[in-house]
């Protein structure tokens, strides 16, 4: 077995000879006793320790490192310094390992889903690793959560994957992604053999809505609004009002608001782009929050310790009032569908209404997408600060001029 500095130039080498050869070849690493690669005639290299515990005469253990690729040789020799410290503390790592993948073909996919989410939802992205839990929890488990997860088949992921598209195309590919890196996962435990999502495309783009509420169905929105039940009615006019995210606004504390400077700082842990958000509130948006009670640190809650939820249902009643608002002037009047999100965009289109141009635009809503993309991105630190200023307070203004028309007219334009 041939001794040699283990790096990318040395794995493709041996890779090339074992392909060459037509069977697997090994080699060590030249400095780290123990850590080696094989190459097999396929040309995968997979890395590797081997220990003995024990004198002479005790037999060597071998324990996979993952293959080449997915881990860099770099990578690699840090997790075998790892393992191989561990052995020197007398740990049996590859027993271990193999206990562990075990434990996992035994369980259920609730338990390796948990497992597989405390190792890797402790450090970074945190935001990201939320996300995958929710979806996880809420979309897969019900379904599948019980069931051993080497029982677990690609026709059954399919079909799960299928059924979330039914409800939301856009929510199908979040779960479609957040299973890929699970059964990964799995597999380089040895809990599986075969990979179930294998084969299976991630569902297609849904088609980018453009439903904006035109200037008659604000009006409608903002008296139905005045009639809903606390906290959704201020809660859905300052999603109109600052068109920022749903979940920013709802889980918004009295700490991120400055009343005085007319700002609200969202913390970037609560930010979809991991980035601290600075929100221009214009006096629209201050008189509905000067007028809040004030019980606890959260400024829309019912329990007095976590953010408020029950949109769906808060929706529907949404809904319905203005219905009754339509039909009472007009009896066959029917309610034109309208989403939530459909709030951001609007302020977003009203905006640009007012001729704001699009870079002040997607600071407002922070986005990192079109003009922010890119070398911009990186190279282009002015946020235009006063320019989000300037189109929020005119937002809020063109909000409150349609919202004070007494004698409003073309209301029918909200009907299908």
């Amino acid at each position: 077995m041939a001794t040699v500095k283990i790096t990318k130039r040395s794995v493709d080498a041996l890779a090339s000879q074992a392909t060459a050869a037509g069977r697997t070849l090994y080699a060590w690493d030249d400095s780290l006793t123990g850590f080696g690669m094989l190459a097999t005639k396929a040309g995968s290299v997979s890395y590797f320790v081997e220990y003995r515990l024990g004198g002479r005469g005790t037999p060597n253990r071998r324990m996979s490192l993952g293959k080449h690729g997915p881990i860099t040789p770099d990578q690699a020799r840090k997790l075998a310094k790892d393992k191989l410290g561990d052995v020197a503390k007398g740990r049996d790592v590859a027993a271990e390992k193999k206990d562990a993948a075990r434990k996992l073909q035994a369980g259920t996919l609730a338990e390796a889903a948990e497992s597989f989410l405390s190792m890797n939802g402790n450090g970074r992205r945190p935001r990201y690793w939320s996300d995958v839990r929710r979806l996880i929890e809420f979309d897969v488990l019900p379904i599948l959560g019980k069931r051993p997860v080497s029982s677990i088949t690609r026709a059954e992921l399919a079909a799960l994957i299928d059924g979330v598209s039914l409800r939301s195309p856009a929510v199908a590919r979040s779960v479609y992604a957040a299973l890929n890196p699970l059964f990964k996962w799995l597999v380089e435990r040895s809990a599986i053999e075969v990979n179930p999502m294998t084969g299976l495309r991630s569902p297609a783009l849904p088609k980018a809505r453009e439903r904006t509420l035109e200037d008659s169905e604000i009006r409608v929105f903002w008296r139905a609004c005045e009639r809903l039940e606390w906290p959704f009615g201020p809660l859905f006019k300052l999603l109109l009002l600052t068109g920022q995210r749903r979940t920013e606004v709802a889980g918004m504390t009295w700490a991120e608001i400055d009343l005085a400077a007319a700002l609200w700082v969202i913390p970037k842990e609560r930010t979809k782009n991991g980035r601290p958000h600075r929100v221009a509130l214009a006096p629209a948006a201050l008189d509905i929050l000067r007028r809040l009670p004030r019980n606890g640190a959260l400024v829309f809650s019912t329990t007095l310790e976590t953010a408020v939820s029950g949109f769906s249902r808060a929706k529907r009643r949404l809904d319905g009032i203005m219905l009754e608002i339509l039909q009472a002037e007009r009896p066959d009047a029917a309610l034109a569908a309208w989403r939530s999100h459909d709030l951001r965009r609007t302020a977003a289109t009203g905006m640009a209404g007012l001729k704001f141009p699009p870079q002040v635009i997607e600071r407002v809503l922070n986005h990192v997408s079109g003009v922010r993309a890119g070398l911009t991105s990186v190279y282009q630190r002015f946020e235009y600060a006063d320019e989000q200023c300037a189109a929020l307070a005119a937002w809020g203004a063109r909000i409150e001029q349609l919202t004070a028309e007494e004698n409003a007219s073309g209301t029918d334009a909200i009907v299908d």
